[in-house]
This record gives structure tokens, C-alpha cells and sequence, in this order.
């Protein structure tokens, strides 16, 4: 017997429909995109419909955008409106315009940011007749993009810190370089000073005594007898030169009681300027002076600078050839502003008002493997006989005891030149 089968009853079938209706209302709230459609009528739009994820995105439902057809206007951001109009005139034109980004204010006042993609909709005439939107929202991507954003502009700035620190270290470093060279030069200062004031004095005696057995061989003499004369003489000599190292040690050991007063620079230079005019005359060097037309005055012991000076001069006088020059200059100012120079030797003095002593030459300059030991005592690159190389390392002292700074550098152009630097008053 064949036997039909039951159909469902009709309420069971309501009752499934309306279920699955329910349930994709519930699917539809859960997601954070939304579809909405703009009705166009004679190339207006005339109403639009925001389906039901429209609340999970923006917190207002469908029933209130349809109610309040200007909602989904006046909850963009007063800046971000100006490209959404843009991207609706694409689509009134029939274009299909690319997605938008922008911001809204959700129901609860937060700024949420959504990505807007609209596609036209024609009739078969092609006229517009709709366009059909959806909305996703992107604030999570948003908020991680500023974080990222935010995380590159502090790694930006953490990197040109770490660049500012590696260049402080590097100057600290080189700053510690120079002073480490600096101390060493006055420990071989100070050994040689406490050397020479005892090595000195027990040398002058036996010298002054062969001086005056000198004195008296000389005028008694057995007479036709050149050799001994030549034998006296150049003992003559020989004793003379240790005198003058021997000068050269007292005043490299010199104590720290000098007269400091306020001086004039200029005049020290102009005197140092006379002394050394003879042996300037036989050398055959011009002297070109660009002395400050104020006075410049430092607190000196006169004497003792116008041998720094000196010996500057001399320095010079002996490095060059018949027709070379020598340059002195003088200026004032503040360091590193009016006056500028290497802030190496000179660092302490930056910002401090500061008279400036230029001496310069045309000679044949120093050799780059010599210039570190200029200041050492006894170095010295003249011919046995003309230098002891104890005049720059007296220098050096003098110029310490007054707290000035000296340095010695090859000029580009040729030549040497020494700079002086002095606090003014």
C-alpha cells in the first residue's frame, strides 16, 4: 500500500522562516561592515536605507537613519566631509569612485574611522538609479597604524638621541685625548723644572770657573803659538753654549712669583719687536705687523712675555730664508663669536673675552710626525749649535703660569704659525 508522506503543517514553516530571519538580523548585528542603498531619482538622492549592522558600526540603528535622512552626514568629522561629498559626486556622475576613509562620531561620542566603497547602480537605460555602499570599520587598524606611527616617531627621535650622545662621546672622548696629552706634557715639564734647578746650579759653578781659567790663560799666552789660541777659543765657545742651556734650565725651573699686571700686549710685542731687530736685519726677513689699534689689556709679567715673543721670533728667524716674512698680529673679542679659533688647545677660554697673539712665518713649516713633540724639552730640529730645545718648552711654561694657551700648527698657505691666547683684563 503506498502511503503518502505528511506534509509539515504551515505554522512550522512560519515558524522556521521567522527563525532564520531572526537569526541572520542577529548575524547581520554582529559584524562590524553594513551594506546601505541611495535611492537616486532625476540625479538626487531621495532616501537611503542602512541595513542592520549599521548599529554595530555606528551605534544608531536602520530606524533612525531612516527617520533622520541626514544622520549619516552630520556624523562625519566636520574635516573628513569635504572628500565624502567628493566621492558621492563620483557616483551622481555614474563613475565608480575609489573606497574613502574617514571618521565618524559614534552614537556614544567615540571617533570611529570606517573605509566607505559605493558602486552605481543603472536601469537599462543606463540611467542612475541607486548606488549601493559598504561600510567596514577600520579603527583597530587605524589605532595599531598611529601606535606604529607613533612608535617610528619615537624610534626616529630615540636614534637622532643615540646619534647626539655617540657625537658628545666622541668629543668628551677626544677632549679627554687632549688632556691626557696635556697632563703628560706638563709631567715632562714639571720632571725636567724639578731636574734643572738642581742640575743647574751644580753645573753654573764649574762653568764659571773654567770661564775665569780662560780668562786668565788668555793674555799669557807662550807667544807663536796659534794652536793654543784656537784650543781656548773654542773652549771659549763650547762653555758659552752650556751657559746658555744651562740659562734655559733655570728658566724652565723657574717658581710661579711673577709681577702680574695690566699691561698692554701691543707694547710687549713692539719691545719683544726691537730686541729681536738686529738678528732680523742680518736674516734678511721682512716684518709685517696688523697690530689691534686699541690697547689690549691682559694681567702679565711683562718681561717675562716679551720672552716668550722672543723666543717666537727667533723661532721664526732661524725656520726661514733671506727674503721670508714674518707676521705679528694681535686682535680681541669673545672666543667663538667675533674671535675664531680650533676650540682644541682652546677650549677652556670659549665665551670669555680674550686678547689674541699671531706670530707666523713663510718657512718650511713642521713635519706632522714632529708637531706632537714641539713642546718636549731638548726636542728641537735645528743643526747641533743653534738651538738647545729648551725655547718652546719655556715658552710653554711661561704661558702656563699665566694661564694662557699657545698652539703651534702649519699654516695652509706655508709656514708656521703660532697663536697666543690670553683672558682680556
Amino acid at each position: 500500500m503506498n502511503v503518502e508522506p505528511a506534509m509539515p503543517e504551515a505554522s512550522s514553516c512560519e515558524d522556521v522562516i521567522v527563525e532564520s530571519e531572526q537569526r541572520y538580523k542577529r548575524l547581520l548585528a554582529s559584524v562590524t561592515d553594513y551594506v546601505y542603498t541611495v535611492t537616486i531619482e532625476n540625479g538626487q538622492p531621495v532616501s537611503t536605507f542602512h541595513g542592520p549592522g549599521c548599529e554595530a558600526v555606528t551605534g544608531y540603528t536602520s530606524e533612525e537613519f531612516e527617520t533622520d535622512q541626514t544622520l549619516w552626514y552630520r556624523m562625519i568629522l566636520e574635516e573628513d566631509r569635504p572628500a565624502v561629498l567628493e566621492q558621492v559626486n563620483h557616483i551622481l556622475k555614474g563613475e565608480i569612485p575609489p573606497p574613502v576613509e574617514h571618521r565618524i562620531r559614534h552614537k556614544n561620542g567615540s571617533v570611529r574611522w570606517i573605509r566607505n566603497t559605493s558602486v552605481p547602480r543603472k536601469d537599462s537605460q543606463g540611467r542612475l538609479i541607486a548606488y549601493d555602499g559598504l561600510v567596514y570599520d577600520i579603527t583597530p587598524q587605524k589605532e595599531a597604524e598611529a601606535q606604529l606611527k607613533h612608535a617610528y616617531r619615537e624610534l626616529a627621535a630615540n636614534e637622532e638621541a643615540l646619534k647626539r650622545t655617540l657625537e658628545e662621546l666622541k668629543r668628551a672622548h677626544q677632549q679627554l685625548k687632549e688632556t691626557q696629552l696635556e697632563l703628560i706634557q706638563a709631567a715632562k715639564l714639571e720632571s725636567v723644572g724639578a731636574l734643572a734647578a738642581g742640575v743647574a746650579h751644580e753645573v753654573k759653578n764649574p762653568l764659571q770657573t773654567i770661564l775665569m781659567g780662560l780668562d786668565y790663560l788668555a793674555p799669557n799666552l807662550p807667544p807663536g803659538n796659534e794652536n793654543i789660541a784656537l784650543v781656548l777659543t773654542d773652549m771659549r765657545e763650547a762653555v758659552t753654549r752650556a751657559n746658555t742651556i744651562i740659562r734655559g734650565l733655570l728658566q724652565l725651573s723657574a717658581d710661579r712669583d711673577f709681577e702680574l699686571k695690566l699691561e698692554d700686549l701691543n707694547l710687549a710685542v713692539k719691545r719683544a719687536l726691537r730686541l729681536t731687530n738686529a738678528q732680523t736685519i742680518a736674516a734678511k726677513v721682512s716684518v709685517v705687523r696688523k697690530l689691534d689699534s686699541h690697547p689690549l689689556k691682559v694681567r702679565i709679567d711683562r718681561a717675562k712675555i716679551e720672552q716668550v715673543f722672543i723666543n717666537l721670533f727667533m723661532n721664526a728667524l732661524q725656520a726661514m730664508s733671506p727674503g721670508g716674512t714674518l707676521t705679528v698680529s694681535t686682535c680681541s673679542g669673545r672666543l667663538g663669536e667675533t674671535v675664531k679659533l680650533s676650540d682644541g688647545p682652546f677650549r677652556n677660554f670659549m665665551g670669555e673675552k680674550v686678547v689674541v697673539a699671531e706670530v707666523q712665518d713663510t718657512g718650511p713649516g713642521i713635519s706632522e710626525a714632529n708637531l706632537p713633540k714641539i713642546f718636549d724639552p731638548f726636542f728641537t730640529t735645528k743643526p747641533v749649535g743653534v738651538g738647545t730645545g729648551l725655547g718652546l718648552s719655556v715658552v710653554k711654561k711661561i704661558l702656563d703660569l699665566h694661564n694662557a694657551a699657545i698652539e703651534i700648527r702649519n699654516a695652509p698657505t706655508g709656514g708656521v704659525v703660532a697663536t697666543l691666547v690670553f683672558r682680556e683684563g
